[in-house]
């Protein structure tokens, strides 16, 4: 440990001899998109020079596979077309053949990925069998995970390519009778472990007995027919695959709208800078403010892992570690037209909105449930944030070659405003915090301080990772996703709900056809009712919603 904090003071001080010219450059080379650096304007561009903040999302759409009517089918690997692996691939792909990411004494499994589409209609097996046939294209979908050595899971790990069985990867499920049943269905899927002998991802179609003939509907206990049962498709895959940006190139291949047509991707544009004329000194405290950025960038990417956790409130345990359960939750959806007035009210970001409105269903969750932190302002709740990490050159090899996954993001640690205060006060404080963070260097650095700590082996990578998440309160993803609805294995997808079982609280925010969910996965036995803080966040929106109008009106009358 104090070899690792005498490295890191030694990188501190090369660092900062760096000119601000310099460092401003590293950043552009070597984060191609900030979670927060952007205007948030949705469109439907095709440039996927324009994707990077589609962080979380689309990783989910990359995974398919199935049986035909009782024959199985196999789609072969092809030997000479082996991908490479990452020491970030190594990392995710070893998790998914040990204990996974975090060392022994934290519990954690290797969680899943699972995106779980809810379909107009039950989904064949040709229809699954399609989607199997296109993802077959990508390399990594057709490989499982061996070690170089045999039997030698810690050391060199290398994709093997091997065959898509439609038994092994694909399952049915027609017994789901009720939406307790579903929902419960859904919670073991998070949790349940990844086959380790074939490709690392698998299908599920979960549906009732009326889905699959037209017999008469059943009613159950709870008032609920199986004809109400809307039938979802799950797909669960390693993080190993490849991330999010990625993935989008996943989806265009095996999805298209309603119409036939690609996909049109909702993702953020980036605002266009304005050269403002400053004088010495106001350069000179330019400067200064981004010396100073960049030292509390550069102690956050290095002492988080080490330093303060966040509070014991009541949607966070000490000492954290995996309880085996996870419950997921999500919120009724909301129009994102919503979030656009509140932007355009407050000249800020739909990134500014959504994480403003987290902080404050977490404020109205803790106040309803007596949490002795509810009224300091100064309560630590951290959110680590997902960041893309791609530069310009592999932007371009993607659109060169579209069937190749990688894992090429890091993570950024970003403070909540809590405390009692009204939502434009909030909105306002969060601004600023994410105006600091979008100018850190941070994301850089937190990439420089991985590549050293992979070199140290398995054990500290795990270790590393552990202190730092587990010194957070969630994961926040914000995902943009399709403009208009789609066509997935050939049936048109109704809502996409995005989660993952982590060691933390998982949040994550999805649009889809011009509406915005919330979904959260939690641990039932720490976060009680996790139902109401899906509905507190809906009030924030709206309570942000009022007060837009009121401002929008006053600048009418002005």
């Amino acid at each position: 440990m104090d070899c690792f904090l005498s490295l890191s003071l030694l990188i501190f001080l090369c660092f900062c001899f760096v000119s601000r010219s310099k460092g401003e450059r590293l950043l552009r080379a070597k984060t191609n998109h900030h979670p927060f650096d952007s205007d948030d304007e949705y469109s439907s561009d095709d440039d996927s020079s324009d994707d990077d903040d589609l962080l979380f999302l689309l990783l989910f759409l990359v995974k398919s596979s199935k049986s035909v009517w009782g024959q199985e089918r196999i789609i072969m690997g092809e030997e000479g077309d082996v991908p490479k692996m990452s020491p970030m691939d190594e990392s995710l792909a070893r998790a998914s053949l040990t204990s996974g990411v975090h060392p022994p004494h934290a519990g954690a499994i290797d969680y899943p990925l699972v995106a779980f589409f809810q379909m107009k209609s039950v989904p064949s097996d040709e229809h699954v069998q399609g989607i199997l046939n296109k993802l077959a294209k990508f390399p990594r979908f057709r490989c499982k995970v061996e070690p170089v050595v045999e039997g030698n899971v810690l050391g060199k790990l290398h994709w093997v390519p091997t065959e898509i069985r439609f038994q092994k990867h694909v399952t049915r499920r027609d017994d789901v009778h009720s939406h307790e049943e579903l929902d419960k269905i859904k919670n073991e899927l998070l949790v349940k472990p990844l086959q380790t002998d074939v490709p690392l991802f698998d299908v599920f179609v979960l549906s009732s007995s009326k889905g699959r003939s037209n017999n008469r509907s059943k009613s159950s206990e709870n008032g609920d027919s199986e004809s109400s049962i809307k039938p979802v498709l799950a797909i669960r895959y390693s993080h190993a695959i490849g991330d999010g940006v990625h993935a989008v190139k996943v989806l265009e291949h095996i999805a298209c709208g309603l119409d036939g047509e690609p996909v049109k991707m909702v993702h953020w544009k980036r605002s266009k800078k304005k050269k403002e004329f400053k004088n010495a000194w106001a350069m000179m405290l330019d400067c200064l403010y981004f010396v100073w950025v960049f030292m509390v960038g550069f102690c956050r990417a290095v002492f988080t892992a080490f330093g303060p956790a966040d509070n014991k409130t009541v949607i966070r345990d000490e000492p954290v570690k995996w309880s085996g359960k996870r419950e997921i939750t999500t919120s009724t959806p909301i129009a994102l037209e919503e979030l656009k007035a509140v932007r355009a009210a407050f000249k800020c970001t739909i990134n500014d909105v959504v994480v403003s409105c987290i902080a404050g269903a977490v404020q109205r969750y803790m106040e309803a449930r007596d949490c002795p932190f509810t009224k300091k302002p100064s309560t630590r709740v951290r959110a680590i944030i997902p960041f893309a990490t791609i530069p310009k050159k592999e932007m371009e090899n993607m659109k060169k070659d579209p069937y190749t996954l990688q894992n090429l993001f890091t993570f950024v640690s970003l403070r909540l405003s809590m405390g009692p205060c009204s939502a434009t006060e909030r909105l306002k404080r969060t601004m600023k915090k994410t105006y600091d963070l979008k100018r850190s260097p941070e994301a850089a650095i937190t990439i420089f301080l991985n590549a050293i700590i992979g070199k140290l082996g398995s054990a500290m990578q795990k270790q590393t990772l552990y202190d730092y998440m587990s010194r957070h309160s969630m994961v926040l993803t914000n995902v943009p996703g399709p403009v208009e609805r789609v066509r997935l294995a050939g049936i048109e997808v109704e809502t996409v709900d995005f989660a993952c079982a982590n060691l933390i609280n998982q949040v994550s925010v999805l649009s889809y056809a011009g509406e915005i969910r919330l979904t959260l996965v939690t641990d039932p036995e720490v976060v009680k009712d996790a139902h109401t803080i899906a509905e507190y966040f809906l009030k924030e929106i709206k309570s942000l919603k009022i007060a837009a109008d009121k401002v929008s009106s006053e600048a009418a009358a002005a």
